[in-house]
């Protein structure tokens, strides 16, 4: 655990030397600290949803956390009650290592189409630790719409660009166009954020 806390306290106070650093790492690191953090907001947020603040855009920073929500909400509160808010956890976990695998496909074609240098591990170290900004309050009304973006720009451009020695100015176009999808979807499907 202190490891983790070390790895955020380095994310915050310089995310690019923070990527840098990690550059040489395995997998493993990386994985732990997304479990770290994942494992983490899975908890709080079935305390956050039992109190009657439902995850949705405004209140979770994590994709996972809306899907595993609606899951609860739909189909396991009324026969189970209180107690399907112990499944949510789980939900959110299998949800987040799902889309870590997702993201990690997409950053690398997306970062070696733009003329990126690098393995695959360059996207899975930016899809995992970019995830630390969540720490902040991913499952708080509002204050997770911050870290939700700040774990965005973490995943989608300073991580990615970092690790693959992108040229700013694509990374840069490559940001913009992931915001304008998400901006998109804001008003086509009435969200706030998106996946």
């Amino acid at each position: 655990m202190l490891r983790v806390i070390d790895k955020f306290a380095g994310q915050l106070a310089d995310p690019a030397g923070f990527f840098d650093r990690v550059r040489a790492e395995g997998w493993k690191p990386a994985f732990f600290f997304f479990l770290w953090v994942t494992l983490f907001i899975s908890l709080a947020t079935p305390i956050i949803n039992f109190l009657g603040i439902a995850s949705t855009d405004l209140s979770s920073s994590l994709q996972s956390q809306i899907l595993a929500y609606g899951i609860v909400k739909d189909y396991l509160l009324e026969p189970y009650g209180v107690a399907a808010f112990l499944v949510e956890p789980i939900l959110i976990l299998g949800f987040a290592v799902l889309l870590l695998f997702f993201l990690t496909g997409f950053l690398h074609l997306v970062y070696r189409l733009i003329g990126g240098h690098g393995s695959v591990m360059n996207a899975w170290k930016a899809v995992c630790y970019g995830l630390g900004p969540c720490l902040l309050g991913g499952f708080l009304p509002y204050v997770a719409l911050f870290a939700g973006f700040y774990s965005f720009a973490m995943q989608f451009y300073l991580g990615p660009m970092t690790l693959y020695n992108a040229k700013q100015g694509r990374a840069i176009i490559v940001f913009v166009a992931l915001i304008a999808l998400t901006f998109i979807e804001m008003f086509v499907r009435g969200t706030t954020v998106g996946f």
